[in-house]
């Protein structure tokens, strides 16, 4: 009994002493970032008036490593001391909570401490691609396969989407699920046309993403040689595009049907070998504008151009300078030529679609001091009738400054035998990092006679990044009044409007955007539809989710309504959504309203629609469109109801494009009317030059360990050759190209294999062309992978062999202690190299790279040792004098 009594009265103590221990885990509320060292820190604190020599242990969860050595800490009567714990997050550590267990022991053993602390662990998002194997050729015809490894290296569950190049598909699931520190091996194919006539490079390439805004996307690409088995002879010509069309058109007016046919010559292609000059002509008629506005009304011209001479025929659209002639189309001639820095030209036109111009004459003079400095003077004469012309002269030029700011002017004058005008316009831009502002301004006075005439035209923006994430913009645009415009079309209304606006950019493929400001539409025909002035606001967001691309839009302004002398409110919600795949799109659109612009107050409109484009295959290509009305704000134009568009390719030289519409003509409100065309297309490549000749190609075969050189045979494209018996070949008449040389490889020995890479590629030029290379015997290299812990479980990991030669590159994916071997190696210098791949992080390679010099005909052995690793930590423990300040919980 007193033995118990007195061993209780040693207990006993400690026991009170390690209920009262505090321990307070300093950062535990920190995230851990798998795959890196991080320190844990503790305050420990004994409120007693003894010493105590404490030693902390750390339990960490399954797989997180401790990376110092734990050490004891003397803590005198009443002290606080800092201790410090390292350890290694694994890297795919899973998010979120886990736990650890500290225990503290005293000299004796005894414990002191015993508690579990919360560790909070981090998301680590980051998904790895890369290719494993694919070939360096295949015949045209034949399947590309190409394999790739994917690999999640984050510590979360991923949904990986795979996207892949043009022409190429992968097998199996899309998207792949992958665990952390899980990896899947993908199959990408691609197949490849026997027709092929050429040699070709295709290009395989995967890229993997997932649904994070915070995770890029991340690719791998492989590029394989293509070797066609028909190729086409070499065209020798330099040849000149032209393109011989006819087309029927027919419509339905007003329960009128006409119809009539169109024909067009087009050709547009360069006369020498440097591309410097070209030749561009076109003749398509009669007119049948009149009969669809959506048909081509008749044009004829023909133009040259090199480095420094232009001269144009015909029919186009001329221009002298921004404020005297901006665009007049017309039928005429026009001519530049160069000088070094001086540029002079002119032309002479006669306008087709404005019939108060009867006649321009301008020539001109251009100084170009550099890409971005120049200066311009020139005269236009305007002859509107046989009393009346009006002469005007301008200068006009454009500078960098410090090339963040560009500056353009212009100054005009224009006179006649009764009055006389001004005009004078400047741009400018800025463009710097976060900044961006462009300004331009028009004004004319009431008695110039150029483009413009008594008007004002002011147009600016600003666009400023606060953050990276955070736009503010501001723009204000007041259309011209009066201008010269051609008749053939109608003229967009005249628009004032403020606004400005802020975006914010949610995700890389997310912004919403809030607009405010003031806008003034008014229609510009006799009899107005339209005419009103709002005060409005705007909410605007899109987003792209993988292939989908929503946008939706809110307005509402307060509209003052000068047709009909009210005031109301307009409200538009808009709605679009459109789909892309490769070469196949699909989009809607809607659109509700209630607007008060019109000659009704609150009149509610609903319009909807939609696109789709759709590549059938190489032949066949389709095109619907379908809108149900417009707003009145478009009707000077001319509105597709319905249109369907079907283009089918007969040969590579011949196509028929069928086009169909149901419309609403500029100016129109309710009259539809419906045309179709059909178009047959003929592309013509007609020689002028012959750029290319034939040449030979031959060479020599040497035997090297006694390999069979005669009788070999040889394809060099469509050519083919046998070697004699001292292993000369020769392949004559041979036209100008790239061509992959190859060995049959039935007519080689069991083991041989030629001392160069087969297929070669080889550059046929006029002349000879040679090539000598030698055939000797295969080697081998077979291995095993010795690893010294016996674990069965451990026979499982696996590592990545790479041998490795000059110009050629070989891996395979190998168990660990199972053997392997590359086989039909080339002789001479190789290097083995081993990766980790999927190999545990608790082994080490030993043997991470080995030289090889393969003999002819050799079957080397190697051996790749991995051992278990084991860590020697030394922790090197300075004093640290830790003070707190105690005055306050004396208080």
């Amino acid at each position: 009994m007193n033995k118990i009594i007195i061993i209780l009265l040693f207990i006993i103590p400690y026991f009170f002493q390690a209920q009262n221990l505090a321990v307070n885990l300093v950062n535990q509320n920190e995230f851990l970032t798998p795959g890196k060292v991080q320190t844990l820190v503790f305050k420990i604190t004994n409120p007693f008036s003894k010493d105590i020599l404490v030693t902390p242990k750390v339990t960490l969860p399954k797989g997180w490593i401790l990376a110092a050595a734990p050490y004891e800490l003397d803590l005198a009567a009443n002290e606080t001391k800092i201790y410090l714990a390292a350890i290694q997050v694994p890297i795919n550590a899973s998010k979120g909570k886990d736990s650890m267990h500290l225990i503290i022991n005293d000299k004796t053993n005894a414990i002191l401490y015993s508690q579990d602390f919360a560790l909070m662990v981090s998301q680590v998002q980051r998904i790895t691609l890369d290719v494993i194997s694919t070939p360096s050729y295949v015949k045209a015809g034949d399947t590309i396969h190409s394999f790739f490894i994917l690999k999640n290296e984050g510590n979360v569950e991923e949904n990986i989407f795979i996207e892949t190049s043009a022409a190429t598909f992968v097998k199996g699931d899309n998207p792949i699920l992958l665990l952390p520190g899980m990896a899947a091996t993908i199959n990408a194919y691609q197949s490849t046309d026997l027709k092929q006539p050429k040699p070709s490079q295709n290009l395989i390439k995967l890229t993997a993403s997932i649904k994070s805004d915070t995770t890029q996307s991340v690719f791998a690409s492989q590029i394989t040689n293509v070797i066609p088995a028909f190729p086409v002879n070499e065209d020798v010509w330099l040849r000149f595009p032209i393109r011989v069309a006819a087309t029927y058109i027919g419509t339905q007016q007003r329960n009128d049907y006409d119809s009539g046919f169109q024909g067009e010559i087009y050709g547009r292609g360069a006369l020498n070998e440097e591309n410097t000059k070209f030749l561009e002509f076109r003749a398509i008629g009669p007119d049948r504008f009149g009969l669809t506005v959506f048909s081509q009304y008749e044009e004829y011209f023909i133009n040259y151009k090199s480095n420094n001479f232009y001269v144009h025929l015909g029919d186009k659209i001329f221009y002298s300078s921004f404020l005297t002639e901006f665009s007049r189309y017309g039928r005429g001639i026009e001519l530049r030529q160069k000088y070094k820095k001086l540029e002079v030209g002119g032309f002479y036109n006669k306008p087709r679609f404005f019939k108060d111009i009867k006649e321009e004459i301008n020539v001109y003079a251009k100084v170009n001091f550099n890409a971005k400095n120049n200066i311009r003077y020139g005269y236009l004469l305007k002859r509107k009738d046989i009393d009346q012309e009006d002469h005007l002269h301008y200068v006009s030029g454009e500078t960098n400054v410090f090339d963040k700011i560009g500056i353009q002017g212009e100054y005009a004058v224009s006179n006649n035998e009764k009055t006389q005008g001004t005009a004078w316009q400047l741009q400018a831009q800025t463009y710097f990092n976060d900044l961006n502002v462009s300004a331009s301004y028009i004004y004319a006075s009431p008695h110039f006679s150029g483009y413009y005439t008594d008007t004002q035209f002011f147009t600016s923006n600003v666009n400023y990044r606060v953050l990276p994430k955070l736009n503010l913009s501001a723009n204000y645009q007041k259309d011209a009044r009066n201008f010269e415009r051609d008749t053939l079309y109608g003229a967009a209304p005249f628009r004032e409007a403020f606004q400005i606006g802020i975006r914010y950019n949610y995700l890389k493929s997310g912004a919403v955007s809030l607009f405010s400001g003031t806008q003034e539409y008014e229609d510009r025909m006799e009899h107005k539809q339209f005419f009103y002035k709002e005060r409005f606001n705007r909410i605007e967001l899109t987003q792209d989710i993988y292939k989908f691309s929503v946008n939706f839009q809110m307005f509402f302004a307060e509209t003052t309504n000068f047709l009909i002398n009210s005031t109301g409110k307009t409200s538009i919600q808009t709605a679009n959504v459109s789909y892309n795949y490769k070469r196949n799109s699909i989009s809607l659109y809607g659109s509700y309203s209630t607007v008060s612009r019109y000659a009704a107050k609150d009149e509610k409109l609903f319009l909807y629609g939609g696109r789709i484009n759709a590549t059938i295959d190489d032949r066949w290509y389709l095109s619907l469109f379908y809108q149900n009305t417009y707003y009145l704000e478009e009707y000077y134009r001319d509105r597709n109801l319905l249109e369907l568009a079907l283009n089918y390719r007969i040969s590579p030289r011949q196509q028929i494009n069928m086009l169909s519409r149901y419309a609403l003509a500029q100016k129109q409100l309710e009259n539809k009317d419906f045309s179709f065309s059909v178009r047959y297309a003929l592309d013509i490549h007609a020689p002028i030059k012959k750029v290319k000749e034939y040449g030979f190609f031959e060479g020599n075969i040497t035997t090297l360990e006694s390999a069979q050189i005669q009788g070999v045979k040889l394809h060099l494209g469509p050519y083919s050759a046998i070697t004699d018996e001292r292993g000369h070949f020769l392949f004559k008449n041979v036209k100008p190209d790239t061509y992959f040389l190859e060995i049959e490889q039935g007519t080689l020995g069991v083991k041989d294999i030629t001392d160069i890479d087969i297929p070669a590629k080889v550059t046929i030029v006029e002349g000879g062309n040679y090539l000598d290379f030698g055939i000797t015997k295969a080697s081998n290299i077979k291995g095993i992978i010795i690893l010294d812990d016996k674990d069965i479980a451990n026979k499982e990991q696996s590592v990545i062999v790479e041998i490795i030669s000059d110009n050629q590159v070989f891996r395979k994916i190998c168990k660990i202690t199972k053997p392997f071997d590359f086989t039909y190696l080339r002789p001479g210098d190789w290097k083995l190299k081993v990766y980790r791949s999927a190999l545990d992080s608790k082994y080490k390679i030993l043997t991470n790279e080995i030289n090889l010099t393969l003999n002819p005909n050799e079957e080397k052995q190697v051996q790749i040792k991995i051992s278990k690793t084991e860590k020697e930590i030394k922790y090197l423990q300075k004093p640290m004098k830790v003070g707190f300040n105690t005055s306050k919980d004396k208080k």
